[in-house]
C-alpha cells in the first residue's frame, strides 16, 4: 500500500478520468481496513481546508486553484451569506449549508460553485482564515451533551458548543461572553470557552452590556496609558501661554447637547462695524497633549473615534482628557487650535488664518438655551452666573444666526444636499429604563454651530491642501450612474415626473430633496437617496466632497473624539510653526491610507452599535405598551407585508398581511405599493395608519403590529367612554 499522504492522494485523484468516492478512491490506493479511518479523516479535513472538493454524490476531486477566492463573510438574519471578495470581482452568494462552520464578519476563503450563465455566483467555504470575532455574547441553553449558547446577534446562525473551565455557575436565560477557539474544520460547529457572566437578561443596562462585548469594544483603557496620563498637568506653562495668542478676554462658549461631557469646540463672533464681523472657530488642541507614537496615541487609533450609545459613551480619550483637560469647560483657560476669519452679512469671507490660541469659555450652552433665547427675544436675559443668556450675548448669538443662515444659503446655492432626517431621542432614568422616546427637532441653534465647523472644515483643507501638505481628507465621491438611475425610476413609480440620467450633479439631487419637502414619502425618499449614495471616506488623495459640493475638505473640529480631527491638527501645527520639512511630510504620508481606512471603518461600526442600541431601548418601550393604538407611516412594503414607524417615537413594526382577513394584497414592488385583489385596497410608502401593537419579541429583536380597523376603533372608543363615566 502506498504512504498515506495528501500528495499521494492527489496524484491518484489527477489521474482519474472522473471523480470517484471515498470508499472506491480507498480500494484504488489498497488502503487497509483498519487505516481506513484515518484515510476517511485525512480526506475530510483537506475538504474542509480547501485542498480537495467534495462534489455530488459525495465523490471528491482536486480543488482547482482559480476557483478559490478570499474575502469576508457577511451573513443576514435570514441565514445565508455573502462573501465580498477582496479583489473585488464581485460578491458570492452563500447558502446555510455552505457555510462550513464560518460566522458573520470572518475573513475566509470560498470555493466557486459552477453556476449557469446569466446566474450570480454561488460559492461555499472552504477555510476560516482567523476568528475575528473573538468574543461572543451569547444566552445559555443545555442539551444532553452540554452546555451552548445562542448568539444574541441574529447574524451568527450556529450556537456555540462551549466549555465551563473556570465553573461558572451557569443557568438558563444568563446571557455570558464566550471566547471562540480557532477554527478546526467545515464539518465541525463553532466552539469557545465561556469567559464572563454579564447577569440575566432582561435587566436593565445588561442589554447595553451585551451589545459594547458583541462590536468588542474595549472595555477599559491600555494598562500603558495610565503612567503617561499621569504626567499630564492641568496647569499650563508660561512659556506656552507667551507663544500663543492669547483671546482669554474675547467673549466665547460653547453650544452642545444638554447632556454633552466633551467640549471640544467654541465659537465667538465680534462686531466690526460696516456689516463685517470676525468669526472664531476654536478647537481643543488635543496634540498638545497626545504626543505622535505614545500610548494614548496607540490607544486613540486604535479605537478611531468615541462611541455614543444610548445610555453611554465609550470615549476615544481617557476621561481626564476627554472630559476635563481638553475638553473646552467653561471658566477655565483651555488650549485651542483657532480658525478666524472677517465675514460680511452676504457670507463673503475676507480675510481669515489659522493660530495657536488660548481662550477662557464664558458658558456651556446647550441647543435649548439658544434655540429659547431666538424663539422669545422679548424676554429679559439675564447673565450667566444665573444661568440665562445676557443682553450681549443674546445680540452676538442673533448675530451668528444671521451669519449662519447666510452661509448656509451660499452652500445650498452652490448645490450642497441638506439631509433632514429625523433622530429618536431616548430619555431613560437611574437604572437605565426608558421612560420616553421622542424625535429631536432640528433647530436653528443646531445650524449656527453646524455652519461655522463647516466652513472651518473647508478652510482647513484648502490652507493645508493648497500648500501640499499631507492629510486625510473627508471624502465623498460621485455616486454610482446606475444607482441613481435607479432612484430615478422608483421616483417616477410612486408619481414624480423626473430624470436622473446624463451627469449627476449635486444640484439635480437637490432639486429631488426640493420635491419631496413636507411630503409623506419625505423621510423613505431621503433614506432610499441617502443608499443610493457612496460613504463618505477618508482618505489621503482628495476627490472633493459631492454631497457638501465642497471642491475641498476635511475633518478639524473634533478632536477629542475623532482621530483624523487630531492627525489633521498636527499636521497644521507642524506647518504653522515652520517645522514641515520633505521628511516629515513623506513620514506623515506614509500610514494615512491605512489610517484612513481604519479610521472609516471604525465610524460606520459606531454608527452601527449607536442605532442597534437605540433599536434595543425602542423595543424595550414598546414591550410595555403591547396593546396600545398608536398612529404611523408606512415604512416600506414587501411581499408578506408592510414596515410601520410609529409617530413619535419612531419605533419600527411589521403588520403581515396574513392578519388581514377580508382581502388578499398583491405587492407592486417597483411602485412600492400593496393592493387588495377584493377591495382595491392600497398600501403605499408614507401612508399614515392606524395599528395596534401585538407583539413584542425582545430575543429577536423584533415588532408585530395589526392595523386598527373601523370595529376596533369603534370599540376602543366606547371602552374609553366607559371608564370616563366609571
Amino acid at each position: 500500500m502506498p504512504k498515506l499522504t495528501l500528495d499521494a492522494i492527489k496524484e491518484n485523484l489527477k489521474g482519474r478520468s472522473r471523480p470517484v468516492k471515498i470508499r472506491e478512491l480507498s480500494r484504488i490506493m489498497s488502503v487497509d481496513t483498519a487505516d481506513y479511518p484515518i484515510f476517511r479523516k485525512m480526506i475530510k479535513d483537506a475538504v474542509s481546508s480547501g485542498q480537495l472538493a467534495r462534489l455530488r454524490g459525495g465523490r471528491v476531486a482536486v480543488e482547482p486553484k482559480k476557483n478559490l477566492v478570499q474575502g469576508k463573510l457577511a451573513v443576514s438574519r435570514a441565514g445565508h451569506g455573502f462573501v465580498m471578495p477582496h479583489d473585488k470581482s464581485g460578491e458570492i452568494f452563500i447558502s446555510p449549508r455552505d457555510m462550513g462552520g464560518a460566522i458573520h464578519g470572518e475573513e475566509v476563503r470560498a470555493a466557486i460553485k459552477d453556476t449557469r450563465a446569466g446566474k450570480n455566483r454561488e460559492g461555499r467555504i472552504v477555510e476560516v482564515l482567523n476568528r475575528e470575532k473573538g468574543r461572543i455574547v451569547g444566552k445559555v441553553a443545555r442539551s444532553r451533551y452540554g452546555y451552548y449558547i445562542v448568539p444574541e446577534d441574529r447574524r451568527l446562525t450556529e450556537n456555540i458548543e462551549v466549555d465551563n473551565p473556570r465553573n461558572l455557575v451557569l443557568d438558563k436565560d444568563l446571557l455570558v461572553t464566550a471566547r471562540l477557539y480557532p477554527w478546526e474544520a467545515t464539518y465541525l460547529p463553532p466552539r469557545g470557552h465561556i469567559e464572563e457572566i454579564l447577569g440575566k437578561a432582561g435587566t436593565p443596562g445588561i442589554d447595553i452590556d451585551s451589545l459594547i462585548v458583541g462590536y468588542g469594544f474595549p472595555k477599559d483603557f491600555d494598562p500603558e496609558v495610565k503612567p503617561e496620563l499621569a504626567k499630564i498637568r492641568r496647569s499650563i506653562p508660561k512659556s506656552e501661554t507667551a507663544r500663543r495668542l492669547d483671546l482669554r478676554d474675547l467673549i466665547v462658549f460653547t453650544i452642545d447637547p444638554h447632556d454633552a461631557k466633551d467640549h471640544d469646540d467654541a465659537v465667538s463672533l465680534e462686531p466690526l462695524g460696516q456689516g463685517l464681523y470676525r468669526l472664531g472657530v476654536h478647537i481643543a488642541d488635543v496634540s498638545h497633549y497626545v504626543k505622535e507614537a505614545a500610548a494614548l496615541d496607540t490607544e486613540a487609533r486604535m479605537r478611531g473615534n468615541s462611541v455614543y450609545l444610548v445610555d453611554r459613551v465609550i470615549p476615544m480619550l481617557p476621561l481626564k482628557l476627554s472630559g476635563d483637560i481638553c475638553s473646552l469647560v467653561d471658566d477655565e483657560d483651555r488650549l485651542t487650535v483657532s480658525f478666524i476669519c472677517d465675514i460680511d452679512e452676504s457670507a463673503r469671507i475676507r480675510n481669515w488664518r489659522f493660530a495657536e490660541t488660548i481662550i477662557r469659555s464664558r458658558a456651556s450652552l446647550t441647543y435649548e438655551e439658544v434655540q429659547d433665547h431666538f424663539d422669545r427675544p422679548e424676554r429679559v436675559r439675564l447673565d450667566k452666573g444665573k444661568g440665562r443668556i445676557s443682553a450681549e450675548w443674546g445680540k452676538i448669538l442673533n448675530n451668528m444666526l444671521k451669519i449662519s443662515g447666510a452661509l448656509r444659503q451660499e452652500r445650498l446655492q452652490k448645490g450642497s444636499l441638506d439631509f433632514d432626517l429625523p433622530e429618536p431621542t431616548v430619555q431613560l432614568d437611574s437604572e437605565g429604563k426608558v421612560l420616553d422616546i421622542f424625535v429631536q427637532a432640528r433647530m436653528p441653534s443646531h445650524q449656527v454651530v453646524e455652519e461655522f465647523m463647516l466652513v472651518a472644515n473647508k478652510y482647513t483643507a484648502t490652507y493645508l491642501g493648497s500648500h501640499g501638505v499631507p492629510i486625510l481628507y473627508r471624502v465623498h465621491a460621485r455616486p454610482d450612474k446606475e444607482k441613481i438611475e435607479n432612484f430615478g425610476a422608483l421616483l417616477r413609480e410612486m408619481g414624480y415626473d423626473i430624470s436622473l440620467k446624463g451627469e449627476i450633479t449635486p444640484k439635480k439631487l437637490q432639486r429631488v430633496l426640493e420635491l419631496v419637502k413636507d411630503k409623506p414619502e419625505e423621510a423613505f425618499v431621503e433614506k432610499i437617496l441617502l443608499r443610493s449614495m457612496a460613504k463618505a471616506v477618508y482618505q489621503p488623495e482628495n476627490i472633493g466632497h459631492f454631497g457638501l459640493a465642497f471642491p475641498l475638505y476635511t475633518h478639524f473640529t473634533s478632536p477629542i473624539r475623532r482621530y483624523p480631527d487630531l492627525l489633521v491638527h498636527r499636521a497644521l501645527k507642524l506647518f504653522l510653526n515652520h517645522k514641515l520639512n520633505s521628511d516629515i511630510a513623506k513620514k506623515l504620508h506614509a500610514g494615512l491610507k491605512a489610517i484612513g481606512l481604519h479610521c472609516t471603518t471604525t465610524e460606520i461600526v459606531a454608527d452601527e452599535a449607536e442605532r442597534d442600541s437605540i433599536r434595543l431601548k425602542q423595543l424595550e418601550y414598546l414591550a410595555e405598551r403591547v396593546g396600545g393604538v398608536y398612529d404611523g407611516i408606512v415604512s416600506g412594503v414587501v411581499r408578506s407585508g408592510i414596515f410601520v414607524e410609529l409617530m413619535g417615537s419612531m419605533v419600527e413594526g411589521f403588520v403581515s398581511f396574513s392578519t388581514i382577513k377580508d382581502d388578499y394584497f398583491v405587492n407592486e414592488e417597483g411602485k412600492h405599493r400593496a393592493i387588495g385583489r377584493r377591495t382595491g385596497r392600497t398600501y403605499k410608502l408614507g401612508d399614515r395608519i392606524r395599528v395596534i401593537v401585538v407583539k413584542v419579541d425582545l430575543e429577536n429583536k423584533r415588532s408585530d403590529f395589526i392595523l386598527v380597523n373601523d370595529t376596533e376603533e369603534k370599540r376602543g372608543k366606547k371602552e374609553k367612554r366607559k371608564k370616563g363615566k366609571k
